[in-house]
């Protein structure tokens, strides 16, 4: 993480990946820049999936889901053609750790 004039920068590092997310477009451009001219680089431009967990993002919001990881295991265990059934869990019930 490094602190900018325009507000922070943030890396995340995974093997050979890397997330780069921001404050400033200013700031992502510059340091693309430095990193193209020091490391053979391509830019995947916005986050889709990462480490199989797709990323849907809106402007006030990012959305993190395991969609097809549970529909791999689905398939895995040949049960994708079976209903779903209701959870005996109220929904939306708020846990704490104190409960």
């Amino acid at each position: 993480m490094k602190k900018t004039n325009h507000g922070i920068v943030i890396i995340v590092i995974y093997v050979d990946d890397l997330i780069i997310t921001r404050d400033s477009d200013v700031d992502i451009f510059d340091l693309k820049k430095f990193f193209k001219q020091k490391f053979e680089m391509k830019d995947l431009r916005e986050l889709r999936y990462f480490l199989g967990i797709e990323v849907i993002q809106s402007p006030k919001r990012i959305w993190l889901l395991q969609r097809q990881y549970a529909l791999n295991k689905l398939s895995e265990y040949g049960i994708t053609g079976y209903k779903p059934i209701s959870v005996p869990l109220e929904q939306n019930v708020k846990l704490s750790a104190d409960e």
